[in-house]
Parts: C-alpha cells; structure tokens; sequence
C-alpha cells in the first residue's frame, strides 16, 4: 500500500489513526516468558523485555521447531513521511505468543552496508524464505532509494532489494535489487509465494498502473527467472497481497489502495498463482471495540501475511498491521484465525482468542504434521 504513493509526504492521518498512540498510551500488557497464552488482536503487543514489539510490514517463518517474526524497525519520533526505517528485526518464539527481540538481523547502518541500502529513502514489507536450492535463508524488502533511476526521487521507482543468510537470525548480506513486475518503475507492495515444489513466485502491484502481476524467481531466489503475468480477475488497484493453498486452490487476500487509512479486505481464489481468480468478497466479520472498525474498514488494518495454523491443518492466521503514519513506532498487529464455513473464507474477529482454539472446539493440543521449514505461506497436504 505505502509505496504506491507518487511521492512524500504522505495524505494526513485520519482521526483514528491519530488515536493509536493514545490506544497504546492507555493500556497496559505484561510481559515476560511464557506470560501469554492468547492472543489479543489491536492490543498493544510486548516482547518478553517488555519492550512494544518493532515489526511491520512482517512475515513470519518457522524452521526447526521456532517461529521468526521479521518486520521493518520503525525510528521512534520519526513519520512515515521521513526515513523511518533502520532495517529488519526478528522475533523469536516457540508458540507464536510470546516473542523475544533478537535484534537488526539486516542493518541499514551496519558497518560496510551498500550505499542502495544505506541511503534508501524506504526499506519496508520484508518477506523472508528458505531456499532449498542454496539452503541459505533469503530476504526481500521494498527498497526506495533516494535517487532513482532517470533521475527521479520519491517512490517513482521501486525496487525489490535482496539480502541473504546461512542462519535465520542472519546477520543478512545484502545481494541486490530488481525492479521486478516487467516495468521500468518497478513494484509496489509484494508477497513471495513459496509453494510445495520449492518454487518462489513475486507477487507485486506493478507500477505505475497498479495491475497485480506474477512471476517466477530464479532458482537461488535472487532475481525474477522469466516474464510476468497479469492475474486475471483480480481488481484492480489490489494491495498487500498474501497468498495461501488450501485443497488444491490458491487463495489471495488483499486490501484496496487508500494510502495509510484502511479500507476493506478481499479475497480471491484461482486454481493455479496466475489465476484467473475468482472474487470471494470481504472475509471479514465484526467490530474491533478498541476503536469500532469492523469489515469495512477491515477492523483499522491492513492485511499483511497469512500463515497455517500449526495446530490444524484447515486453519491459517491472518495478520494485520495497523498503521500510525505519525507515530509508526508505535503502530500495531492484528492476528486472527482465518476460517472456512464450507469453501467460504471467513476473517471473524475476537477480542482474545487462543492458539489451537477454532471454531470446532479444538484444543491447543491437537497434533498435526508440519515441514521443518516454511515461509509461512504454505503447508504441504496432510495424509
């Protein structure tokens, strides 16, 4: 969403937005190890110091049994209509809820850091997989530099940047960028879907027409392997996609184009990446009382990953940030289960929920089989 803007700053926040940080400012969570055994959606997030957790834009991986969180970390006092951004931080768990700070696993600021990402305008929406192919982990983000091609400033030109590690918890050597998407300008917002084969797709609002295309990385992942398609049926001016497989099918959930103020979700679904897609309208259901947004608005957020539910093979997370372009420091999550009510996806929102508990009434220690590793965007089909 944010980098499709022509050029900065950015629209002012609307009423609610300028609200978050009196949200975060009133409430209070405890913190510590094993603290937590819920989730509670729009509610300030801390890690095990205690410490609001510094995130966004995210994804979250999981390899040998833990769970990695990698956002973009926001400069406290900073806007988004400034260099906000001082790389990637990951969090650590073991069962989603509780995350401790691992630190700058990518630093803008590292000692010998390329000038693109040094001097980068924007570094945001940071997607991280595990290449079986090379067996390093790679990481992509949306890279704006200063100056781009032909000149330009702003966000007229985005690039994809890459960086790449042994270890998840890096430290990430940066590898380049592409402009990806087929175009000269480059791409907006983007997933990386990887599927069962290993195979890694770009999924990216194309600039400057904001059409949703795809294409096919190379095998090590570190630049775009062929042409880019156009997927069918997807609306136009479709934002921060995040893709899923479920019984054979793909499904796309996305937002609109509205700048930093939210807007409805939407929901696709296609039997192959490139579509055609079919439109299964807003999956979301209800209010988020903290500050009375419900499917409309897609509870204040905006839509950014969806990953399996490890306790059950038919349920994902649907994750959302919730933007605060004055203060995105303090900006927040939204994590709630994604449903089906027969091939019918559906996002409802609870105040708390617990992991493992669904609407079937299965507890937290329902088993289920899961790959060693995964970005987070698919499971492989169980027997």
């Amino acid at each position: 969403m944010k980098g499709m803007k022509p050029s900065l700053p950015r629209r002012k926040p609307t009423g609610f937005l300028a609200s978050v940080a009196l949200l975060f400012s009133a409430m209070a969570c405890p913190a510590g190890e094993g603290d937590h055994d819920r989730f509670r959606p729009g509610q300030p997030w801390l890690d095990t110091g205690g410490t609001h957790i510094n995130a966004h834009g995210y994804c979250v991986l999981r390899h040998e049994g833990k769970y990695y969180w990698y956002g973009s970390h926001k400069i406290a006092g900073k806007t988004e209509s400034e260099k906000n951004e001082a790389g990637v931080r990951c969090y650590l768990s073991s069962d989603l809820v509780n995350w401790t700070n691992s630190g700058l696993v990518f630093s803008v600021t590292s000692d010998g850091q390329h000038p693109e990402v040094a001097d980068a305008g924007i570094l945001d929406r940071p997607k991280v997989v595990f290449n079986p192919a090379t067996r390093k982990f790679v990481l992509y983000f949306k890279l704006y530099p200063p100056k781009a091609a032909g000149g330009t400033v702003g966000t007229d030109v985005a690039y994809v940047g890459i960086a790449t590690a042994g270890q998840p918890l890096g430290a990430f050597r940066y590898e380049g960028r592409f402009t990806g998407a087929g175009s000269r300008s480059g791409s907006g917002d983007f997933a990386i879907f990887q599927d069962d084969d290993g195979a890694a797709y770009h999924i990216a609002v194309r600039k400057p027409d904001k059409a949703l295309v795809c294409g096919r990385l190379s095998e090590d992942g570190l630049r775009p392997a062929g042409d880019y398609a156009v997927m069918e049926g997807v609306t136009h001016a479709t934002e921060a996609p995040a893709l899923f497989r479920r019984k054979g099918k793909i499904y796309l959930l996305g937002s609109g184009s509205s700048g930093w103020t939210p807007n409805a979700a939407r929901i696709f679904v296609a039997d192959q990446i490139a579509g055609p897609y079919q439109p299964l309208g807003n999956p979301c259901e209800g209010l988020n009382p903290h500050n009375q947004m419900g499917p409309e608005k897609s509870f204040g957020g905006q839509n950014t990953f969806v990953m399996p539910a490890p306790w059950n093979p038919d349920e994902w997370i649907a994750m959302f940030d919730i933007w605060n372009p004055q203060d995105p420091f303090n900006a927040g999550y939204i994590w709630l289960p994604l449903n089906f009510d027969g091939n019918k996806p559906v996002i409802r929102w609870k105040t708390e929920w617990q992991p493992g508990a669904s609407p079937a009434g299965r507890s937290s220690g329902s088993s289920q089989s899961t790959p060693e590793t995964y970005d987070g965007q698919h499971v492989k089909p169980q027997p």
